[in-house]
């Protein structure tokens, strides 16, 4: 059976949760398209977007 909703994030803040997702993506790559480079430049950019908010909201 397929779960209709999503996982839950629990308490995890957007840059965390980013932060993930820039690890999965680039575990156990070694060489890079640029195609795969442009991915990896959105997640890190989604990411510092993130931390902004973060800073932003602390303050």
């Amino acid at each position: 059976m397929i779960p209709t909703n999503p996982p839950s994030t629990g308490s995890r803040s957007p840059a965390a949760l980013a932060n993930d997702a820039i690890r999965d993506f680039v575990a156990g790559n070694r060489s890079w398209s640029p195609t795969e480079l442009q991915e990896l430049d959105r997640l890190r950019a989604a990411w510092r977007q993130a931390i902004r908010e973060e800073v932003v909201k602390a303050a």
